[in-house]
């Protein structure tokens, strides 16, 4: 859900280690790589990450005026349900969440403010799982209104695993093939972080 529009487009550069953290952790897997991560509020400072390889099915591409994308991340191996692993993660939401704004545990209607490149970018909680919780943005997003997202915790081979989805109306900018990739790079490299966030919390036993 987070992006660039035309006008941002001078800060891509600054998200370099963002979308290397997703291009590591992202699966299926690249060639295993580090990278820093954002630190975790009560947990500790930047931490390096090593991604092992493993295949899956690809990212889901855009097709006309659909917005829409598929990733998938291995946090770390894990032998406790999803469901615990969620119930601990959702206790300590804005200490792991990779923007800021979110509260410290998200529920159903709630509105919040996401705070990066704007200083708000509104999205409202419409659901919230025992595994998942789904965000709608809203008038005033960076992106337009309409954008659902759902970030899911799953187990899959003794792993612990960030399932992120998204799709909704495409604004105008993200028309354009050049700041439609542009979008979904900075994404994939935004929610790697959140999974790399997910696994140092993990080792602390926070998640």
């Amino acid at each position: 859900m987070h992006a660039l529009n035309g006008g941002a487009g001078k800060r891509m550069a600054g998200t370099a280690v963002t979308a290397a953290i997703g291009a590591a952790l992202l699966l299926p897997a690249v060639p295993a790589s580090a990278a820093q991560a954002t630190p975790v509020a009560g947990v500790g400072n930047a931490v390096a990450v090593q991604a092992a390889q493993a295949p899956t099915a690809p990212a889901v591409a855009a097709k006309g005026s659909e917005y829409k994308y598929h990733y998938t991340y291995r946090v770390i191996r894990k032998t406790t349900p999803a469901e615990v692993s969620f119930k601990k993660m959702n206790k300590i939401m804005n200490g792991v969440f990779p923007i800021k704004g979110m509260p410290k545990t998200v529920k159903k209607n709630q509105k919040i403010c996401l705070k990066m490149v704007k200083d708000c970018n509104p999205v409202r909680v419409t659901a919230v799982g025992k595994t998942y919780f789904t965000l709608k943005s809203l008038p005033g997003h960076l992106e337009g209104a309409g954008k659902i997202i759902t970030f899911k915790l799953v187990k899959k081979n003794g792993y612990l695993v960030l399932d992120v989805s998204a799709h909704g109306p495409k604004a105008v900018w993200q028309k354009h093939p050049i700041t439609d990739k542009s979008n979904r790079l900075f994404a994939r490299g935004m929610w790697g972080a959140y999974a790399v966030n997910l696994a140092k919390a993990a080792e602390y036993n926070l998640v």
